[in-house]
C-alpha cells in the first residue's frame, strides 16, 4: 500500500517555484538613504560648477569693459572722467543730470552698447519734460536709465533693490578712485577715474601695477548687507560731509561699522538708495571703488546719501575675494586677505600709500614698488 502526503499551503505561500517579487520596508528605507547621501554629495558638486562658470563670466565683463576703457582713449587721447555734466539740473529747461552721471556712459559705443548710448546722447522731450543729451538727474521715465546690459552685470548677483518701487539698470563694476578718502567725487584723485580723464602715459607706477575696475555687487533684497549697502555719516552727525574725518584720519571707523559681512545694528544704513542698482549714477557711493579696506568689507560715506565722499570697499559673491582689471587691461581675481598695510593711518594726497599693497594698487603715481599677488 501506497501512502501519500498531502502539503497544505497557507494564504499567501507562494505555489511550487512560484518566486515573490518587491522590497521590503527595510529595502525601500536603504535606497532612500543611498539616493538622499549622492545628491548630498552632488549638490555642493553642481553648485561650485555653476559659480566656477559664473566667475569666469564675470571676469569676461570685466575685460570687455576694460578693453572698452582702451577703445575709448584711443579714440580721445584719455580716459573718461568719473563723472559728466551736461549743463542742466532738475530746475533748467531743458533738464540737465547735475553734473553726477557716470562717465561709464561716455564708453558704452565701445562696449557693444551702441543703442543705449544713441538714446542718451541725444535730447528728447518726455512728457513735456525736455532733457539734455546724458539725461537727467534720475528719471524715473528715461529709458537709457532702465537698461539691463549683461556686460554690467555678474552672474553671481542675486535679484535687485528696487528704488523708488522700480527696477532700473544694474551695474556689478566700479570704477576706481584709488586710496582718496576725503571728497574723492570731486578732486583729482590719486585712483585712474576723477574730476578729468587722465592719459594712460600718467600711470606712472604702470598699467599693470594700477587698478582699473573692481567688483562692487549691487543691492540685494538683505538691506543690512555689506554687498551693496553703505553705512552713512560715519565720522561725524551727517550733513555735506564738510569737516568730517573720522574716515580719512582713520579708516578703522569704518571697519567697525561692520562684523560678519553685516552692518551692526547700531550702524546707520542708507536702505534707501543701494549702490549698483542705478548704473549710470557716477558718484563713489554708487559705482566707485577704494582701495583702502580689502575687499568684502563695509563702505562708509560722510554724509547721509552718498552724495560726498567716503570708503567703498570692493564686493563680490564670489568665495574669497573679487575680480579686479588692471589699467593694462588684464583680469585677475583679488583675495581678501590681500596686504592694507596700516588702516590706523590717514590717507595721503602724494607718495606712497599707506594702506599697503592695495592702496598702492589704487594710487597711479604714488611711486610704490609693491608687487601684486597672483
Amino acid at each position: 500500500m501506497v501512502s501519500s502526503t498531502t502539503t497544505v499551503r497557507s494564504p499567501g505561500e507562494p505555489c511550487g517555484n512560484q518566486v515573490r517579487t518587491g522590497f521590503t520596508l527595510i529595502e525601500l528605507l536603504v535606497v532612500i538613504a543611498i539616493i538622499a547621501i549622492l545628491i548630498a554629495l552632488l549638490v555642493p558638486a553642481v553648485q561650485k560648477v555653476r559659480e566656477s562658470a559664473a566667475r569666469t563670466q564675470c571676469q569676461n565683463n570685466l575685460k570687455q569693459l576694460a578693453l572698452a576703457m582702451h577703445s575709448y582713449h584711443d579714440a580721445n587721447k584719455k580716459l573718461p572722467p568719473l563723472l559728466i555734466n551736461n549743463g542742466g539740473t532738475r530746475s533748467t529747461n531743458p533738464q540737465g543730470n547735475e553734473g553726477r552721471n557716470s562717465g561709464m556712459m561716455l564708453v558704452l559705443p565701445y562696449m557693444d552698447q551702441g543703442p543705449v548710448y544713441d538714446g542718451a546722447n541725444q535730447q528728447v522731450t518726455i512728457g513735456g519734460v525736455v532733457m539734455l543729451p546724458m539725461g537727467p538727474i534720475r528719471s524715473t521715465v528715461y529709458p537709457a536709465y532702465q537698461a539691463q546690459m549683461a556686460v554690467m552685470n555678474c552672474p553671481s548677483n542675486g535679484p535687485p533693490a528696487q528704488i523708488w518701487g522700480l527696477s532700473w539698470g544694474t551695474r556689478s563694476y566700479a570704477m576706481s578712485v584709488g586710496d582718496s578718502i576725503a571728497n574723492n567725487y570731486n578732486i583729482e584723485t590719486r585712483g585712474v577715474f576723477g574730476k578729468t580723464g587722465v592719459a594712460i602715459s600718467a600711470i606712472a607706477d604702470g598699467t599693470s601695477n594700477t587698478l582699473l575696475l573692481a567688483e562692487r555687487a549691487y543691492g540685494g533684497q538683505d538691506n543690512r548687507s555689506i554687498r551693496g549697502y553703505f553705512a552713512n555719516s560715519v565720522g561725524g552727525t551727517g550733513g555735506n560731509g564738510a569737516g568730517l574725518t573720522g574716515m580719512n584720519s582713520s579708516p578703522v571707523a569704518c571697519l567697525g561699522s561692520a562684523s560678519g559681512g553685516f552692518y551692526l545694528t547700531t550702524t546707520g544704513v542708507m536702505t534707501a538708495r543701494p549702490a549698483g542698482v542705478q548704473w549710470f549714477d557716477g558718484y563713489p557711493a554708487f559705482t566707485g571703488v577704494t582701495t583702502v579696506l580689502p575687499p568684502n568689507s563695509p563702505s562708509c560715506t560722510a554724509d547721509n546719501w552718498g552724495d560726498t565722499w567716503g570708503i567703498f570697499s570692493a564686493s563680490s559673491y564670489h568665495s574669497g575675494g573679487v575680480n579686479i582689471a588692471l589699467a593694462d587691461g588684464s583680469v585677475r581675481f583679488l583675495a581678501n586677505d590681500i596686504d592694507t598695510g596700516n588702516l590706523g593711518a590717514a590717507e595721503t594726497v602724494s607718495g606712497n600709500s599707506p594702506y599697503g599693497v592695495w592702496g598702492a594698487m589704487g594710487s597711479k603715481s604714488g611711486n610704490e614698488s609693491a608687487s601684486i599677488p597672483n
